[in-house]
């Protein structure tokens, strides 16, 4: 392909992505965020094709197990006719003139069926092996939706705290910017202590830094939340779902959510699955040790006039074996079994990683808590101080310099609540994708986005309750319908 091929291509893309952006109607809610990634987002729609896919080659592997059905037409033309003589066989002398049994020209035809037991045996377990692989593709999907959650709530909640706090940033980075220009120009002109204005100018440009550093994350996570919901990316929205303080939890059930870590995670059914699909290899090698016994029926067609009867049938059994895989069935049934031992221990290992992850979700929620709590304290004295220092502004009794770096000072903790009230909801989100916690099944419908955007928010409404699937019931009954507490005390995961 050329260069102008690509550009072509890209254009194509491009031209397609654009066409392909639903307008957001009113403000964005952290519901309708998530349903909208789960409906636009075309990672979502790849792990949704991909199960599709797997289902289909369900059907294909069963007609696997059909009889082989066969139709065959031929016509041949010699030069002359296919004419010959018998030679007696005690005497060696000639028996016959010279005869022929068929016409120079004709044709034939046939339909043949065949069916072989062993093949299939075989084709069933390949069948089993592929509804096994259809399972694992909607364990796929069941991961990509939980991930897609995940970073969603992240970015919303980051974009969140954009929204409140980069109209305030850029205003102040402009004071501190001009102040410390003048600082510069205050030290050329020898107005003040050296020692003075350099420590003064240490302390801004470190809380500028700060400021800059945070102010490129919040723009970098409206940019992200925007891709994830499918919008142009200067077309974000006014989110309305606000973070309100979280109540801490008095105990975490640690045991509770590791059960049903063990029993929820994607990867860990994925394995099961995997483990099912090296056990039907193992059935697929002991039935090819065995005679393939098979049915065979065809019937003829033979436009050769010379014979007395031009149609026939012919049906027939028949047993084969081959030798060689009596010798090798063993060491394949070996090998078969090793996969399954395989499989299991990379399950264990893979339990040990989940139950990890989850203990960490759960200790990382409860420092953000702490944080959380750490940083009210420190946003309630930058306000206190805020307010002192403009008070001292307005009496003349403060220069303006440090009017701003007080304000400054203020705003970096308001950031640092806001930020920390962002991470507390996140943390609380991690906690039910380690455990694989649906927010909403596989199989949920999301074509009608209103539907699907009520769903999302009544799960939402059960994490914030702290509620896990009942695991007891049936599994008739969908693991969402379903909750129990995910604190041992009687107190709320999170609120707000």
């Amino acid at each position: 392909m050329s260069l102008q091929d690509h550009v072509r291509r890209a254009d194509a893309d491009q031209a397609t992505l654009a066409a392909g952006y639903i307008p957001l109607k009113g403000g964005l809610t952290l519901g309708t965020a998530i349903a909208r990634a789960l409906k636009y987002n075309y990672d979502a729609q790849v792990a949704k094709l991909e199960a599709s896919q797997q289902e289909k080659q369900i059907d294909l592997a069963l007609m696997q197990m059909l009889p082989h059905l066969a139709a065959d037409a031929g016509y041949s033309q010699r030069s002359n006719n296919n004419a010959a003589e018998s030679i007696d066989w005690f005497t060696n002398q000639r028996s016959l003139d010279y005869s022929y049994s068929e016409q120079a020209a004709h044709g034939t035809g046939d339909i043949s069926f065949s069916w072989n037991l062993m093949d299939a045996g075989i084709s069933y377990f390949s069948a089993r092996q592929q509804a096994y692989r259809a399972l694992i593709a909607v364990e796929r999907r069941r991961r990509a939706i939980n991930d897609l959650v995940k970073a969603v709530t992240a970015s919303y909640w980051e974009a969140v705290a954009a929204q409140a706090m980069l109209p305030r940033l850029d205003p102040i980075i402009a004071d501190a910017e001009a102040m410390l220009a003048a600082s510069h120009d205050a030290a050329d002109a020898h107005l003040q202590s050296p020692l003075t204005l350099l420590d003064y100018q240490q302390y801004v440009i470190q809380l500028l830094g700060e400021l800059r550093r945070i102010r490129g994350e919040l723009i970098s996570a409206r940019i992200q939340l925007a891709s994830l919901i499918d919008v142009p990316q200067d077309a974000v929205p006014t989110l309305t779902t606000m973070p309100q303080d979280v109540q801490p939890v008095a105990s975490l059930d640690d045991a509770a959510l590791e059960h049903v870590g063990l029993v929820m995670r994607p990867e860990l059914r994925m394995e099961v699955y995997q483990q099912q699909i090296d056990r039907q290899d193992v059935y697929k090698e002991i039935l090819k040790m065995m005679p393939g016994i098979g049915a065979i029926g065809n019937g003829n067609f033979d436009s050769n006039s010379l014979l007395v009867h031009n149609i026939w049938g012919q049906i027939g059994v028949r047993g084969t074996i081959n030798l060689m895989n009596l010798v090798q069935g063993p060491r394949a049934i070996a090998m078969a079994k090793s996969n399954i031992k395989l499989s299991e221990t990379r399950r264990l290992a893979l339990s040990i990683a989940v139950l990890t992850q989850v203990n960490l979700s759960a200790q990382h929620y409860r420092t953000a808590l702490d944080g959380l709590k750490t940083a009210r304290a420190i946003n309630a004295v930058s306000l206190q101080m805020e307010r002192l220092a403009d008070v001292a502004s307005s009496a003349g009794a403060q220069s303006k310099a440090d009017r701003i770096r007080h304000q400054m000072a203020a705003l970096l903790g308001q950031l640092s609540y806001s930020r920390s009230l962002a991470q507390t909801h996140q943390a609380l989100a991690n906690i039910y994708a380690s455990v694989g916690v649906d927010l909403v099944p596989a199989n949920a419908d999301i074509q009608d986005l209103d539907h699907l955007t009520a769903q999302v928010e009544r799960s939402i409404a059960g994490w914030e309750a702290g509620q896990l699937p009942d695991l007891r019931l049936s599994e008739a009954v969908p693991a969402h319908a379903a909750t129990v507490p995910v604190a041992s005390a009687a107190v709320p995961v999170g609120a707000g």
